[in-house]
């Protein structure tokens, strides 16, 4: 072996450690401490809700709501990070699931990010690349959300009185996607 593979090789093995030890831990420590945060913060509604406005529908019927969701979902709990990690890896995983969206939105930038760059799913390339698509696709869809926050009352006002008029199947419209969602999901 050449002293220039054999100095390849040892930056290779120096920059693999650095991730594995560094990169990955840190990475693990600030994901679990971000998602244990969130789980506890996604409680916080219903418990005011429950116990300090006193509306608690008793633990019937939250018992009977928690079995109907894992139902559902335990099969998409399992298998989405599956199969997703090999196209996000770690880093993407926490923000991918934390931001949420990460079917119709993050994994199509993730993979838009690793084309751009010509990386391949599975190497650390493709892993940053696909971070980067991640945030990229979080902060554009803060912006969007924060201008139809603060606008969307003014956006409305303008709009012609034929679109406005539409608007009123723009719920049924969400209810018949998710509905197809759902039975789509089912039938698999």
């Amino acid at each position: 072996m050449s002293d220039t593979n054999k100095k390849d090789s040892m930056e290779t093995n120096h920059i693999d450690k650095l991730y594995q030890d560094e990169y990955i831990r840190h990475i693990h420590k600030i994901g679990t401490v971000t998602m244990m945060a969130l789980l506890v913060i996604s409680f916080l509604p219903a418990i005011y809700v429950s116990f300090v406005k006193g509306m608690h529908p008793g633990w019937g019927v939250i018992g009977k709501a928690a079995v109907t969701l894992l139902g559902i979902n335990v099969f998409q709990w399992i298998i989405e990070p599956i199969i997703y990690f090999p196209m996000i890896g770690i880093t993407g995983s926490y923000i991918g699931f934390v931001a949420g969206n990460i079917t119709p939105m993050r994994i199509p930038a993730a993979i838009a990010a690793q084309n751009a760059v010509d990386a391949k799913q599975g190497t650390k390339k493709g892993e940053f690349a696909g971070v980067i698509g991640i945030v990229a696709s979080v902060i554009v869809n803060f912006v969007v959300l924060a201008i139809v926050i603060l606008f969307g009352s003014y956006l409305i006002s303008i709009l012609p009185s034929s679109v406005k008029d539409a608007l009123q199947f723009a719920l049924p419209g969400v209810f018949g996607a998710l509905l197809v969602t759902f039975v789509s999901t089912l039938l698999k």
